[in-house]
């Protein structure tokens, strides 16, 4: 190792005092300057931005907006498709524009449906109406609980006649107040029975054994029937409160007699003679009695219903209400205002219609299918109404008024044979489901504003 002093090279250049003077100075104030970044205030940002907002429009005022220029600018855009577009917009048109169209057809037929067809009257209201609820329930008498009919109520509403499921021809009567201890045996081989008004006693028409003919027969309530002594197809008693008079048909050689007796068979009058060569079954007086109805068959006392002809008090003429069909004619009754009369009739399939008729010009003004068996009907006192049994269950049709409403049966029971009482009440015969039958009196259910302290 030489301790000779070094030599520079011709290559290196040697650091002279300006230059090393220079860089000792630019150290120091960059320095000074990392001193005040690190250590500046909040003036300081104020003034940076104020600087970089001046540069920016100093730079934007040498920019100009020539035409060549936004045409370079806008070039350089990617295209639009307006053809595309406007096959869009044509297409949402034509949707709105069938929409629309459909829309106008639809109320259009609306207004048709709403302006030309019949339409049904408005329900009433419910809160107008009558709700029933069971107010009572008896125990049913001996030969109605092993399946027997409900077949008359007397005007009253104190006594029944039960008809025995067996034995169509026996008859039994029995009072409401006490069903089963008051269960007598009324009368046999009988084919009608009529209640008088007072609720005293029935009339009827028995055939007993040995007997040529049907006889006119009394059955006072409580008591066992006798024979009047006159021969007779059908029997009731002439209409009006507290009569005593008793009305019944013969018929011999084509021809009909209207006769009248009382309660003790004797004087006997002759009231009519109606060419009718037809076997006439029943037979009821309207309740003003203008009007006496007969139901008819040409197949005997014990053939099916056929026919119900009418015959006017005043004039004696006699008119087909209701002419021969290819039905069975079951039951018929008038209501309380005498101007409307109502019959069941069963068709070959076993269907059941329920009719009403205006009197005297046969007018329908009801027609009922029934969609299963019909087990006995009723007019309500006040005419406005008629109760029915289909299938098991109790309906009501309104002919005028306010609703009513009926208490339905549980699942698997039945309601069976209504009758309206005078009173309001309504009587069922209700089969529970485990076939257990008893008497249901059903009642109006009490309002707010019939309820008490109101």
């Amino acid at each position: 190792m030489s301790d000779a002093p070094h030599e520079p090279q011709p290559s290196e250049e040697l650091p002279t005092d300006r230059s090393a003077q220079s860089a000792e100075r630019h150290g120091r104030q960059g320095a000074g300057e990392r001193e005040r970044v690190n250590h500046r205030t909040p003036g300081d940002d104020v003034l940076l931005g104020e600087v970089i907002r001046r540069a920016l429009q100093e730079q934007a005022a040498h920019i100009h907006f020539s035409p060549e220029l936004r045409a370079r600018i806008l070039s350089g855009l990617p295209p639009r498709a307006p053809e595309r577009r406007d096959r869009r917009i044509r297409r949402r048109s034509r949707l709105v524009l069938a929409l629309a169209a459909t829309l106008t057809l639809l109320l259009c037929l609306v207004l048709i449906l709403l302006l030309f067809l019949p339409q049904a009257p408005p329900a009433p209201p419910l809160a107008n109406g009558v709700r029933y609820q069971v107010a009572q329930t008896l125990a049913a008498p001996p030969a109605l609980a092993q399946g027997g009919r409900l077949v008359a109520v007397d005007p009253t509403g104190h006594h029944l006649v039960i008809q025995d499921g067996r034995d169509p021809g026996v008859m039994y009567t029995a009072s409401l107040s006490d069903p089963v201890g008051s269960q007598l045996l009324a009368m046999r081989e009988a084919h009608d029975a009529a209640w008088s008004p007072d609720g005293t006693a029935l009339v009827t028409v028995v055939t007993p054994p040995g007997a040529e003919q049907p006889l006119l027969a009394l059955v006072p309530y409580g008591q066992y029937m006798y024979p009047l002594g006159e021969a007779a197809l059908a029997a009731t008693w002439t209409p009006g409160t507290g009569s005593t008079t008793i009305t019944y048909v013969t018929g011999a050689n084509g021809q009909t007699q209207l006769w009248q007796t009382t309660r003790g068979g004797h004087p006997t009058q002759l009231l009519a003679t109606m060419n009718l060569r037809l076997t006439v079954q029943h037979l009821a007086w309207s309740p003003d009695g203008r009007y006496l109805a007969l139901l008819v068959s040409n197949e005997g006392l014990n053939g099916p219903g056929r026919a119900i002809y009418l015959m006017d008090h005043a004039s004696g003429q006699v008119t087909a209400l209701v002419p021969f069909g290819d039905f069975t004619i079951t039951s018929f009754g008038w209501s309380p205002d005498s101007q409307r009369l109502t019959y069941a009739r069963r068709d070959a399939a076993g269907h059941t219609l329920l009719t009403t008729l205006a009197v005297p010009d046969g007018r329908p003004l009801l027609s009922l299918p029934l969609q299963g068996e019909l087990d006995g009907w009723s007019w309500s006192p006040d005419g406005r109404a008629l109760v029915y049994s289909d299938d098991g269950r109790l309906h009501v049709h309104i002919f005028s008024g306010s609703p009513i409403v009926l208490p339905q049966p549980e699942p698997g029971a039945r309601q069976l044979f209504p009758f309206w009482l005078r009173d309001g009440r309504l009587l069922q015969v209700h089969v529970a489901a485990t076939g257990q039958r008893t008497l249901q009196l059903l009642a109006p259910a009490p309002t707010a504003s019939s309820s008490p302290g109101s």
